[in-house]
């Protein structure tokens, strides 16, 4: 790296920023802020991690059944799948209840705690009835004093079985070998949850991602505890039951309350963003404080049905948000909540319709909601990488969704119809999956991705950036700064005064070190490097192929500007040519017809040709003009023009920054101005033309209005003329049209957003207002 010169150090300790060796140090390590958040990221995932082994733990020791219980279509509780040898003729029989002979001093007291298959259902969040919710808790608080009188460990207890006799079975804790593969699936699904949410949180901790972690935990809670219940059996503790039933109702109105917030700040604000998610919470909190018990069958619909308005309200803030910024994940995530809440109403259904056969519902209470609650999370756990282009999430997350609908129709058929288990799983499956292959071209054309730069943009980029730069010098930095963020997606990037002669890597690949071509026009002549950190957001290191890759973007780019100044050069001194041939040629054989005019008429006509071009010259001679100078020009010439018709001119103008006019952008306003003035005079007949010119916040407006004969432009044939003025205002980026005056007259109105975008132009700030009414003399001089 070679030293810089004395005058570089100097304007290097007037800038105030670092230099390249002080951002060098320490390159090797992540930034501060990624290192306090990576921090608090491990922290609350081992903290999650150890919740789950101390679930797990707790869960080891509680008791469990030698055998599994299966429900039977006429509502009794079958045994199946002993453990043991010396059980396995209890298979197929129906268990009634277990009892226990505790003994006391005055003999043996038997305790009965009655089994009905109410009790293996899972949760009483999704049980309707208020009675069966009621029987579903006195079962448990029953098989509850039973097993307190037992006490811990291994215990004996005798099954009551239907028509048979009594049977002794040893209980014993469940041990980790006891868990279920499921409980440890689940249970890892509900870390990856959570481990999502906190990410997302830690990232960028402000309102949208406050609520993606609020809906991450409670979809987390959710599968932790159906998790649990599969492994609890008909031994849940009470504290279990009623937390549960409070807690799974409870995520169930924050994940939707989540939604609103979301949707109504992703991917932009809303206007009263803060409004509609006050108002999803407050419904969400109402809810809960007026149907908390769920005593009601009213009462656990009024929760579904409250449910499903905050997705209906999601959904269609999404959808307003759309129109307001159109964005492709907007669309994504809009199907992804559809399809949740769509599901949400036929599992209900099903749960509402599945009372008429006992196995059935509980089927759907357990199975259905379990696989209704794995969808839910695995949209929660894929949207943040919806964004990116990851195919094979894509694909899995509409898998995951068919498979939901898949799960949600078996049930329904089955319930409402009372379809056989192979018939309704086959037309479930044809169904869903049918829909997934009519759909799925359509939906993954349509999901947003961060797709890489190719080659064709990186070069419609490259040319941008010249362009830019060819107009305004300064924002070459910036342009580059944008750039290599594309390219490389670095976790920072540092724009540094130094000197190298070639794009190199530091620290191992962790730092990416660019040079920035010195071009002619910049106000600054110190170098400058780009310094780009950890590339792809940490997770890769920079290459050989990536410092290729900026060398090569930075030749192209030097090129390109190079040719351009060149190209421009020329057209400069061709202009400036031009220029000097009319003012000698052109101009001196003018000024020789104007001293011998034969009369007085003739010879105005040509000292007024001769001014035009004076000014014509002096406009090709100068690459550029200040507003506030091109209007004091274009004023003088519409005063003489109009003086000579005997007309009156009515001048104003205001702008609020004096910005610097290419060529293209003066030549098109001066023949504009001088093609409709010369229409008021020739064919109007005006004896008034007013002009207004306004420059504000980068929007110019022009209007040129008389007080002529000129009706119905609608009607005109756009010949020469007038076709030349929209020409030339396309040319500009803007829009022309043409109305009538009352009581007379026609008034041009031309209209250029983003004045300084079409042509590149800089601000001093300065704002003038001018106004002036100038009578013409006595002269029939017209041009």
């Amino acid at each position: 790296m070679s030293t810089p010169a004395p005058g570089k150090l100097q304007a290097e300790r007037r800038t105030g920023w670092p230099s390249l060796d002080e951002i060098l140090q320490g390159s090797h390590e992540l930034p501060r802020w990624i290192g306090w958040r990576l921090r608090a990221l491990v922290t609350t995932i081992l903290m999650g991690c150890a919740l789950l082994f101390l679930v797990a733990h707790w869960l080891s020791t509680q008791p469990r059944l030698p055998f599994n219980l299966r429900a039977t279509p006429e509502g009794l509780i079958k045994i199946q799948g002993a453990d043991y040898p010396p059980l396995v003729h209890l298979e197929g029989r129906i268990l009634d209840g277990l009892r226990l002979d505790h003994p006391v001093d005055t003999g043996v007291q038997t305790l009965y705690a009655p089994l009905d298959l109410l009790m293996l259902q899972r949760s009483a969040r999704w049980i309707i009835d208020p009675e069966l919710r009621n029987r579903y808790v006195l079962l448990h608080q029953g098989m509850n004093d039973l097993m307190a009188q037992a006490g811990t460990g291994s215990i004996t207890v005798n099954v009551d079985l239907l028509h048979a006799p009594d049977e002794p079975v040893l209980i014993s804790p469940t041990g980790w070998s006891g868990l279920s593969p499921l409980f440890w699936l689940l249970g890892l699904l509900a870390l990856a949850v959570f481990g999502v949410g906190a990410v997302v949180l830690l990232a960028g901790p402000h309102w949208r991602n406050m609520a993606f972690a609020a809906l991450a935990m409670s979809q987390a809670g959710q599968l932790l505890f159906i998790a649990i219940e599969n492994n609890l059996d008909v031994f849940a503790p009470m504290w279990f039951v009623h937390l549960d039933a409070q807690l799974r109702l409870v995520f169930d109105l924050v994940g939707t309350a989540a939604l609103v917030q979301i949707a109504v700040l992703h991917p932009q604000r809303m206007a009263g963003w803060g409004w509609y998610a006050a108002m999803g919470w407050l419904s969400a909190l109402g809810l809960w404080l007026g149907t908390n018990q769920l005593d009601s069958t009213f009462n656990w619909w009024v929760v579904q049905t409250g449910c499903i308005g905050l997705s209906i309200a999601t959904a269609s803030l999404m959808t307003a948000s759309f129109h307001i910024a159109p964005h492709p994940f907007t669309l994504v995530m809009r199907r992804l909540v559809i399809v949740a809440l769509l599901t949400w109403g036929l599992l209900s259904l099903a749960i509402w319709r599945g009372g008429v056969r006992a196995d059935m519902q509980l089927n759907i209470t357990n199975f259905g909601v379990m696989t209704w609650q794995v969808f839910a999370a695995m949209a929660v756990l894929l949207s943040p990488y919806l964004s990116r282009s990851r195919p094979i999430l894509q694909e899995f997350s509409l898998l995951a969704a068919s498979s939901t609908i898949a799960a949600s129709l078996d049930l329904l058929f089955v319930a409402v119809f009372s379809l056989g288990q192979f018939t309704s799983m086959t037309l479930s499956l044809f169904f869903s999956f049918g829909l997934y292959l009519i759909i799925r071209r359509w939906v993954m054309t349509r999901l947003p991705g961060r797709d890489s730069l190719t080659m064709e943009r990186l070069f419609q980029r490259l040319y941008r950036i010249a362009r830019e730069v060819e107009r305004q010098p300064d924002t070459l930095d910036a342009s580059l700064m944008r750039l290599m963020r594309e390219l490389f997606d670095p976790l920072e990037v540092t724009l540094v005064p130094g000197e190298i002669a070639y794009t190199a890597l530091r620290g191992n690949g962790s730092v990416l070190i660019v040079p920035i071509p010195l071009v002619g026009g910049r106000l600054s002549a110190v170098r400058h490097v780009l310094v780009l950190k950890h590339s792809h957001k940490g997770q890769r290191l920079f290459t050989s192929e990536d410092a290729r890759l900026a060398e090569r973007v930075m030749e192209q780019l030097y090129r390109a500007l190079s040719f351009d100044q060149a190209v421009e050069q020329g057209r400069s001194e061709e202009r400036l040519r031009i220029a000097q041939d009319l003012h000698d040629d052109i101009g001196a054989r003018l000024l020789t017809l104007m001293y011998q005019a034969p009369n007085p008429e003739i010879e105005e006509y040509i000292r007024h040709t001769i001014q035009d071009l004076k000014t014509l010259t002096r406009g090709l001679a100068a690459q550029s003009h200040l507003l506030s100078e091109a209007a004091g020009e274009w004023k003088r010439d519409l005063s003489q023009r109009l003086a000579a018709a005997r007309c009156e001119l009515d001048w104003h103008m205001f702008q609020d920054a004096d910005i610097t006019l290419t060529m293209v952008q003066w030549s098109a306003l001066t023949r504009i101005m001088r093609e409709l003035v010369s229409n008021a005079i020739s064919h109007a007949k005006a004896k008034k033309v007013q002009v207004k010119l306004r420059l504000e916040n980068d929007r110019l407006t022009l209007s040129v209005e008389d007080d002529g004969m000129g009706r119905e432009p609608a009607t005109w044939s756009h010949g020469l003329g007038l076709g030349g003025v929209r020409k030339r205002v396309k040319q500009l980026g803007g829009s022309v049209r043409w109305l009538e005056v009352d009581p007379k007259g026609i008034r041009c109105e031309v209209v250029i957003d983003y004045f300084s975008g079409s042509a590149g132009s800089t601000g001093t700030g300065a704002s003038t207002h001018q106004s002036a009414t100038h009578p013409g003399p006595d002269s029939q001089f017209s041009h």
